[in-house]
């Protein structure tokens, strides 16, 4: 299967405390990283949300953005009287023995840690129902995101199967030209060893020619080099069609069918075989390039 590991998504969802709003965004990345970003009145849950997208992707570099619009009750901190009252009679009671006018700013007493309240979500009931949002929202965010992904991936597919058939089609062209080519190169050297030998008056013996034929036929013989580069492009197609992403197998694979044109490209001394051997590993360069967005 083709899944990109690009893609972005948006979701809210309106609660008793305001409309919460969660972007999912993705970019390429060799292993699986997740970057969670939250309200702090959220920050305890930062846990919770690694834990449940990791089960959403295999690899690339997610990031989770939260933004809230607090309900207006939310919004406001409530005043608690009983520590603003501590406060300022402990003011008072420090100018009155350093013999100052008891008068105490409360708008500036009012900033001291613990007189204002902010939105809490400790209760029990508060938890659960916060979870069941965050269960809500980030099941539809990355339903969108996935969906994005797969969209993404079906387009990438086409590219590189475009690319693969252009790999078999060079691949096919060398099988064809690669025989006649390795028996015109054992005439045209039987001609040249014979010439040689004609000129200081000796006569090539057949059976030693024979010798050397079947020496040069193992090393210049690419057949094995083309079956297994067949081979591998089989499993390229079956691996790509498959129910699971297959991203870093299909890289895998890529290497193979690079090594083998390699190989080949080193054995054939024929320069039109030679130059099918350097398009093919172009049409491969192209089919990397490609997966390398795959997860």
């Amino acid at each position: 299967m083709y899944i990109s590991m690009t893609g972005f998504s948006r979701s809210q969802i309106q609660t008793k405390w305001g409309t919460v709003v969660i972007e999912l965004s993705s970019v390429n990345h060799r292993y699986q990283e997740i970057s969670v970003r939250l309200p702090r009145e959220f920050a305890s849950w930062e846990p919770w949300f690694h834990q449940n997208l990791r089960k959403t992707f295999r690899r690339g570099k997610v990031q989770l953005r939260m933004e809230v619009l607090w309900a207006q009750d939310f919004k406001t901190g409530r005043v608690n009287r009983d520590v603003l009252a501590a406060y300022c009679g402990e003011m008072s009671a420090a100018r009155r023995a350093l013999g100052f006018v008891p008068d105490v700013d409360v708008e500036r007493v009012a900033l001291f840690p613990g007189v204002l309240d902010m939105p809490k979500f400790e209760d029990e009931d508060d938890s659960q129902a916060v979870e069941e949002a965050f269960k809500t929202l980030l099941e539809e965010a990355a339903a969108s995101w996935n969906k994005m992904r797969a969209l993404e991936g079906s387009h990438l597919r086409e590219e590189v199967l475009r690319h693969l058939a252009e790999l078999e089609r060079l691949a096919a062209e060398i099988e064809a030209k690669w025989l006649p080519a390795r028996d015109a190169a054992f005439e045209a050297m039987k001609a040249r060893v014979t010439e040689a030998l004609e000129k200081i008056g000796e006569k090539l013996e057949e059976q030693r020619y024979m010798q050397e034929i079947v020496l040069l036929t193992d090393k210049w013989d690419v057949a094995e080099e083309l079956a297994r580069l067949k081979s591998h492009i089989a499993k390229f197609r079956a691996a790509g069609d498959s129910d699971e992403s297959a991203g870093r197998k299909l890289d895998f694979i890529v290497q193979e069918m690079n090594r083998e044109v390699n190989t080949l490209d080193s054995k054939v001394a024929d320069a039109e075989i030679r130059w099918l051997a350097v398009e093919a590993k172009a049409a491969l360069e192209r089919i990397r390039e490609q997966i390398q967005n795959l997860e």
